[in-house]
């Protein structure tokens, strides 16, 4: 009787769902990415839906690109329309994110350490080029790939503590190779078809997706973008990891254009990119797009 009494109050005082969120994790990764922002995002108002994606988890179909996004987008088709729905995606469930989002208007968008399009250069940090080999000879021998415990500390963990971290990488699963082939060039995104609010949240020690590379998704796509300095490639389990939870929660249910603090933003016609902006030095105005920044003493 007590239990089903502290049960009820629990029910009772739940906050009424505002959004919908559907939470899309990174490659070799699986619903239970989120499973420690789940609470954050609840007392919110935020209602959460998070899939397994094909080829992960106990499936080894060895699937591609086009069959995630039919995936996510079968997802959305899914989800009942009485809220609105923001998409939410980590890593390569942040490149997802994007194309999706060239092709729908949703609530909002929020790119966690993601995966940059193609017409954004990025690549690992150079500390991570000793384990190339150990990439590229099973993909180009047709096999999956599964990092070593080496590469994936370094690299998709290196903010995480270490028992958080082994236990995560022991969740992890091989990447099928058919994604790992076509990620070599990564898809481009119709940018311009883009219309929701996007929110950008980057880690500032992230070795996998560098701040320095993805933060030109605000030009791209007029985003907010956040940087946690403290924060690496896998913040959902990381320390400090729900500072990110709870600003990504309030921005799926209200979700804002940036704030441009000096005169006028760059618009993303003009270009993105330090070439870009050394271009334009000889103009009369200056203009820059205005990046927030999320330090570790919040």
């Amino acid at each position: 009787m007590l239990v089903r009494a502290a049960l009820s109050r629990l029910v009772a005082d739940a906050p009424v769902p505002r959004v919908r969120a559907l939470c899309v994790h990174g490659l070799g990764l699986g619903a239970w990415l989120w499973e420690p922002w789940l609470p954050t995002f609840h007392d919110a108002g935020v209602s959460v839906v998070a899939p397994t994606l094909p080829g992960h988890g106990g499936d080894t179909t060895n699937v591609g690109v086009g069959d995630l996004l039919a995936a996510v987008e079968a997802e959305l088709d899914r989800l009942p329309t009485d809220l609105p729905v923001a998409l939410v995606g980590h890593s390569l469930g942040g490149l997802l994110a994007q194309i999706v989002l060239s092709r729908r208007a949703l609530h909002a968008g929020v790119l966690v350490c993601p995966m940059a399009p193609g017409q954004i250069f990025s690549v690992p940090d150079k500390r991570g080029l000793r384990f190339l080999p150990e990439s590229l000879f099973p993909t180009l021998a047709g096999r999956p790939y599964r990092p070593s415990w080496a590469a994936y500390r370094l690299l998709g963990l290196e903010a995480a503590e270490e028992a958080e971290a082994r236990a995560f990488y022991e969740r992890v699963t091989a990447w099928p190779n058919r994604i790992c082939r076509e990620l070599a060039r990564r898809p481009v995104v119709d940018h311009e078809r883009v219309s929701s609010p996007v929110l950008v949240a980057l880690g500032g020690r992230d070795l996998m997706s560098p701040w320095t590379r993805t933060r030109l998704l605000g030009d791209l796509y007029e985003a907010v973008v956040w940087r946690y300095d403290d924060l690496g490639h896998s913040p959902t389990h990381e320390p400090g990891g729900l500072r990110m939870a709870r600003d990504v929660a309030h921005f799926c249910v209200e979700p804002r254009r940036p704030t441009v603090i000096e005169s006028e933003g760059y618009a993303p016609g003009e270009g993105i990119g330090t070439v870009a902006r050394r271009e334009r030095r000889g103009e009369a105005m200056k203009r820059r797009s205005a990046y927030g920044q999320k330090g570790s003493g919040r």
